[in-house]
């Protein structure tokens, strides 16, 4: 279960063996439930640094900002394009990577570069409690998005979280993941997890 707390203690330093641990970490069986709620836990953390006020009265194609009710989720929803702008403008906390590690079974350093930091900047700004740039703020958002489509096309978020690791032949042999450090190469994976989800050849 994910824990909501102050990380400075919690995280070791760039040279540290958790924050060097790659994308081949493996994550504990975990019920539907508790992968709700670990979801409900990690979005808390995202939405920590927005403030409901600032965007409320911002519309786009006549869709209002809201953020989103954790307590109301009943599935792992993906986040509306207005609420994800306006998260991402104001700021994600970056001690959002250390949860979505945590959550999508990724090594930190692994998850420094997939959100285009380097190691030590991301330890610092979670030391210190920086917001995320905007780069890695979409990235977090992108990386979510992404694992959510694996979970609701295969059987169990451990087939999920296999399939975004492994190399595919479509991606030139390399993982989903890799492709999914650019907002073009996650859009191509994207379509890849929608024709494996409605039976294309793949």
């Amino acid at each position: 279960m994910l824990q909501i707390q102050r990380h400075h203690d919690a995280i070791a330093s760039p040279q540290g063996e958790p924050w060097m641990s790659s994308l081949t970490s493996k994550r504990p069986s975990t019920s539907a439930e508790q992968r709700l709620q670990d979801y409900r836990a990690l979005m808390a953390i995202i939405v920590s640094g927005v403030h409901g006020t600032d965007c409320k009265e911002s519309e786009f194609s006549g869709s209002t900002f809201r953020l989103p009710d954790l307590d109301a989720l009943t599935t792992v929803n993906s986040i509306p394009a207005t609420t994800a702008h306006c998260i991402v403008r104001q700021g994600i906390p970056s001690r959002s990577l250390v949860a979505l590690g945590e959550y999508l079974g990724i090594g930190k350093g692994a998850l420094a570069e997939l959100v285009d930091l380097d190691r030590a900047t991301a330890f610092r700004k979670v030391a210190v409690e920086k917001p995320l740039p905007m780069h890695a703020a979409e990235s977090v958002l992108r990386l979510l998005e992404l694992n959510q489509l694996a979970e609701d096309t295969f059987e169990t978020p451990e087939e999920a979280a296999a399939w975004l690791r492994r190399g595919h032949p479509m991606l030139g042999g390399e993982s989903p993941l890799d492709w999914a450090r650019t907002a073009y190469g996650a859009e191509r994976v994207k379509e890849i997890l929608i024709a494996v989800k409605y039976g294309g050849a793949v």
